[in-house]
Order: C-alpha cells, then sequence, then structure tokens
C-alpha cells in the first residue's frame, strides 16, 4: 500500500469514523480542535475498498463505508464510515469528539448536516446504506449472526448510493457474501434470482434474498478465474455452459425482456448504425495519440456500410437470439472443480448468442497466449452446438464474422451508455479501438470467404 500512496495521482480523502453508541467521530488532535483522520486513495481505485482496507491496517479497525458525501467546490472528497467489531486500544494520538467539536474547516457546513443525517438515518438521498447500523440489520436478516459480539469479519468492496457489495466470513472460514443494487442496475437483482433457479449449477447458490433493498446473499464460489487458468478444457466447458443456458432462454425470450434485460440485437444495432458513425467521426478527428492511425472519414463510410452489411448477414444465418452476458471478461466466470459459474449478470442483455462468446474469448486472448493460440478451436467448439439452427455455410460465416460484429457491439453499448453521462467524449478512446479492430477482423473475414 505504501508505494501506491506515494503516486502522485492519488487523491486525498477526508475520513469521518463514527462510532455508533456514542454517535462521536475518531479524531487526531490540531491546532485549531479535533481534525478528521486522512488518507490517500490511487486513482481508480475501488474507493470503499481501499479506504477499509487502509483504516484497518493503519489503526486496526475494521469499518465500513456508509456514503462518500458529495464534492463541496474546493473541498475534494469525504467518506462516512462507521466503526463495526469490538473497539481495540486507540493511539494516544487519536480520540472522539462530537461533530461541532471538529475544528471548523474540517468539514463544510453542508457535508456537517449530511454526516448527522446519517447518524439519525435521515440521508435518503445517498441511499439505503447511508446510515449507522444497517450492517447489524443485515446480519439479523441473514439469520446467521444474531449479534455483533457474533460478527464475522467483513470486507467491503464497493459502496453507492443504494449498492453494497461486501463479504462475510464466520470463525470456521465459511464466506459468503452480500450483495444489493440501485439505478441503474436494479434489474440485476430480478435477473439474478431467476437465471440462478434456472441454472443452479451455473450461478452461484442464494442464501437469502432481502427484496426491499434489491439484495441477495450468496455462496462464495471457491475456484479459479477463468482468465487465469490456462485451461483448455476449463474453457471448452464454460463455452459449453453458454450455449447451455443461451439455448434454453431462446423459447423464453419474454421473461428476460420483462425483467429488464437490454435488447442489443443485431436489428436494433442496424437502427444505431447513422447516430453511432456520426459520433465516430467526431472521436477520430479529436485523436491526439500517434500509437495508432485514426479511419479517416472514408474508411468510416466504408466500414459502416460493411457493417450494415455483417449484422444483415449475422441475422439472416438463422441463429436465434438470446441471452447474452454483457460483462462476461474480466473475472467473471470462476473454474471450479465441478464446472464453470458465471457472476455479474448486471449487463444482462437479449441479442446474437455469438457476442457473449467473441467478448469471453477476446478476453481470454488477452489473458493467457494458450487461449489466443487456440481461438479457431475455441470457435469452433462453441459453434457445433448451433448446427441443428443454421446451415454449415451460414453457420461457418457467422463463426468468421463474430470477431468484427462482437468488437462493434462492444463500441456501440460504450457508445450508448456514455449518451447519458456528462462527458460522453470518454467513451471514444474506446470507440475508435474497437472501429479499429471491427475494421481488422472484417478485413480477415472477407480474406477467409476469398
Amino acid at each position: 500500500m505504501k508505494d501506491r500512496l506515494n503516486n502522485p495521482q492519488c487523491i486525498e480523502c477526508r475520513l469521518v469514523l463514527i462510532e455508533m453508541h456514542s454517535m462521536q467521530i475518531l479524531t487526531t488532535a490540531g491546532a485549531g480542535g479535533p481534525l478528521l483522520l486522512r488518507e490517500s486513495i490511487p486513482a481508480h481505485a475501488r474507493i470503499a475498498e481501499w479506504l477499509t482496507t487502509a483504516i484497518e491496517e493503519r489503526y486496526g479497525l475494521r469499518a465500513i463505508q456508509l456514503a462518500l458525501l458529495p464534492e463541496v467546490k474546493g473541498g475534494g472528497y469525504c467518506a462516512v464510515h462507521e466503526i463495526i467489531g469490538e473497539l481495540q486500544a486507540l493511539p494516544e494520538s487519536l480520540s472522539f469528539a462530537a461533530v461541532d467539536e471538529i475544528a471548523g474547516d474540517e468539514l463544510a457546513d453542508e457535508e456537517e448536516a449530511i454526516v448527522l443525517k446519517i447518524m439519525k438515518g435521515e440521508a435518503s438521498e445517498l441511499g439505503r446504506f447511508a446510515r449507522v447500523g444497517w450492517i447489524d440489520e443485515l446480519l439479523a436478516k441473514t439469520g446467521n449472526y444474531p449479534g455483533r459480539s457474533a460478527s464475522p469479519i467483513i470486507r467491503q468492496l464497493n459502496q453507492g448510493i443504494d449498492f453494497c457489495l461486501l463479504s462475510l466470513t464466520d470463525s470456521a472460514g465459511h464466506k459468503m457474501w452480500f450483495k444489493a443494487v440501485g439505478e441503474p442496475n436494479t434489474r440485476e437483482y430480478a435477473l439474478t434470482a431467476e437465471l440462478t433457479r434456472r441454472f443452479p449449477s451455473y450461478l452461484p447458490k442464494i442464501l437469502a434474498t432481502i427484496p426491499e433493498w434489491n439484495g441477495w446473499v450468496m455462496e462464495d464460489v471457491e475456484g479459479v478465474p477463468l482468465n487465469e487458468s490456462g485451461s483448455m478444457y476449463q474453457c471448452q466447458q464454460a463455452l459449453t455452459a453458454l450455449v447451455v443456458m443461451q439455448q434454453e432462454m431462446v423459447n423464453d425470450i419474454a421473461s428476460l425482456l420483462a425483467l429488464g434485460a437490454k435488447d442489443w440485437t443485431c436489428s436494433r444495432m442496424a437502427t444505431l448504425l447513422e447516430p453511432f458513425f456520426r459520433e465516430a467521426r467526431r472521436a477520430m478527428q479529436a485523436q491526439t495519440s500517434a500509437k495508432s492511425k485514426p479511419l479517416t472519414g472514408g474508411e468510416l463510410y466504408q466500414l459502416q456500410k460493411d457493417m450494415e452489411s455483417a449484422l444483415n448477414e449475422f441475422m439472416s444465418a438463422g441463429i436465434p437470439e438470446t441471452l447474452l452476458h454483457g460483462d462476461i471478461g474480466h473475472g467473471n466466470i470462476i473454474a471450479t472443480c465441478e464446472g464453470p459459474v458465471f457472476l455479474d449478470w448486471a449487463e444482462a442483455y437479449f441479442g446474437h448468442p455469438f457476442l457473449s462468446a467473441e467478448h469471453l474469448l477476446a478476453d481470454l486472448a488477452r489473458s493467457n497466449p494458450v487461449f489466443a493460440e487456440n481461438l479457431a478451436a475455441l470457435r469452433s467448439h462453441y459453434a457445433s452446438p448451433w448446427k441443428a439452427h443454421a446451415q454449415p455455410k451460414d453457420l461457418g460465416r457467422a463463426t468468421v464474422l463474430g470477431p468484427a460484429i462482437a468488437a462493434f457491439a462492444y463500441a456501440v453499448v460504450a457508445w450508448e451508455n456514455s449518451r447519458k453521462r456528462p462527458d460522453p467524449s470518454q467513451a471514444w478512446p474506446l470507440m475508435r479501438s474497437m472501429l479499429r479492430r471491427a475494421r481488422r477482423e472484417l478485413d480477415q473475414a472477407s480474406e477467409a470467404a476469398a
């Protein structure tokens, strides 16, 4: 941790560490009164995970993050935590103080008001977990840990408005996970519950659901992330399991849509070609890096035409559209001794099944040369069960076009998501990269057809 704290890209965060019984805050002495503790956070770190780990390492205290306060102009970040577990002896330099005893310039007036609301359980604008004591409610709801004295070891990975992800490990070493979701991912709760019911072998076992929190408690999955395994057999198992789920869902698309799965069908992507490529031209013109040559206006025009043709060919092959895992890489498949387990269905889509397979293979190829060297065999393994839906020539062509359309789809999804954000141009680097890749893959597909 020390090496990362010396990173010049780190940002400093003020810590409001609340002791729930006294409702006082842990402070250090300052000339103008008690001061808040501070911790540095590296850029792109998970704030809740980083801070709770730092608090334990530096002060020997376990804590959970309740809220990250809205930034006050010039004030930087301020994170509110609740101290959990038994209090150990504190260093003499630390003491507890009431909110109104803290030095005047430590908290802006609006921050102090929010901290008091969190203490009273009235900060609903910051979500259902921005209140002291909610963790005890969770332990009571699980039925396994009736009181704080019997609390498990809690490790928090993430926190946001109505969102939380943490692990609970009991004294025997048994681990479970609690996850709750808020906007824009509330659909993950219902989708996860339904997919777990349908495919209990391929998703973590749900131990308890908490509907009022859009939350659930699930068993820990013991295994290794597929992208770290290097096993062709385990990769083939995962591709087979993906096909099993997709083929079962072919005839029940209505339930997927009702549960909130996003429409990323080929026909929808085709309707987005014109606005997407308008944005792509702006993205290419704004490129400043010389590492890769931006596509010209003429090249983008031709790519748009070629992609329209490829989408039509993809759709006409006869392979039905079905369940997609929109974030299938990045360690979201665990290889276990009993087979693959798929995690994190926040991005569940409805579309051409080959897109998920190609996104998985692209992630695996980046992770391990073994997978990169065997992409053709892995694609053939995945495509084989779809023979009942397509003629051999059409299936072969869809397999060849899959990498290009998957790269294009990745760019379109990123672009669509960025349109709702304050700075849509943040998606431009990814769009440029994926479009260059789509162009290369289409050229290779043309060579294969020649």
